[in-house]
């Protein structure tokens, strides 16, 4: 965020930074070193009749006459007109500071970066596509993220089948329980099935699928919430000792997303069409 000068009488002339980013006091200190008027502001510094008239001695040659010379040629390029002060957000065009231009730059500069990218599917909560975005950078606290950290844990193994270490992949794409989703989920789509092992086979599995964006769009929220799904059914069973029914699973799986999918969707569709192939309804 920096501040866009209208008659520049609200900034302070040698105190802020106002121009090419640093505060002129800084980049000049022996010419600030000799101005009696420290605390003027731009509007009042420029209407001076020359530069060094607040200035207690004419400058001697040497440092002091290269830096005021230097600041006399930089304030050549400031032009002030009759508007006031006002901030301007230089990380958009418009200079208008909105919140969606603060997230861009924030995750330019704190998200992990790769190859891969998770999609915002409309049709499913916040809570699952950030949830998704997790499984995307493996970024959920599975069982071996816990131990690779340092932290010691009684087992490594997968409490969903008990037969793999519950790495990030493990857990939402070879485990057999989300494989069997998975091959249920492709059924129901009438969609090609392949082996899917990690998210970026899955990914490319997706895009690959031939049908209408819309309702891929969908169909990858109802892997969304499979993996919301996944990631409870193993909470539940390690924190709360639920011992839920895996054959019941994909009946959850068809509810939850009905219900998710159904309410964010512009057009309706009833539970039928839904039930018996969301690839063929109209959106």
């Amino acid at each position: 965020m920096k501040k866009d000068l209208g008659n520049g009488l609200s900034t302070m002339f040698w105190e802020e930074v106002w121009l090419e980013g640093c505060k002129l006091k800084d980049r000049f200190p022996r010419a600030y070193a000799l101005d009696t008027c420290r605390l003027i502001t731009v509007g009042h510094k420029l209407s001076h009749l020359s530069l060094t008239e607040s200035f207690r001695r004419i400058p001697r040659d040497g440092i002091e006459k290269t830096q005021v010379d230097n600041l006399k040629a930089l304030l050549l390029t400031v032009s002030l007109n009759d508007s006031q002060d006002k901030w301007n957000w230089d990380k958009s065009k418009s200079g208008i500071y909105s919140v969606a231009s603060a997230r861009m730059v924030i995750d330019s500069q704190f998200l992990p970066k790769g190859d891969l990218e998770t999609k915002w599917i409309r049709y499913v909560p916040i809570k699952v596509n950030i949830l998704a975005w997790k499984v995307m950078t493996n970024s959920l606290p599975t069982r071996f993220n816990i131990s690779r950290r340092g932290i010691d844990i009684e087992s490594l193994s997968c409490v969903n089948c008990d037969t793999g270490v519950e790495t990030l992949n493990h857990l939402f794409f070879s485990c057999d329980m989300a494989k069997r989703v998975s091959q249920l989920i492709a059924r129901w789509w009438d969609v090609p099935h392949i082996d899917i092992d990690s998210y970026g086979n899955w990914r490319s599995w997706i895009d690959n699928i031939k049908m209408p964006k819309s309702n891929k769009s969908m169909l990858e929220g109802v892997f969304y919430v499979t993996w919301w799904l996944l990631w409870n059914f193993r909470n539940k069973k390690i924190f709360e000792g639920h011992n839920n029914k895996k054959v019941t699973f994909f009946d959850e799986v068809i509810c939850n997303s009905f219900y998710w999918c159904r309410y964010r969707s512009k057009k309706s569709f009833s539970r039928d069409e839904w039930i018996k192939n969301p690839s063929l309804i109209s959106l």
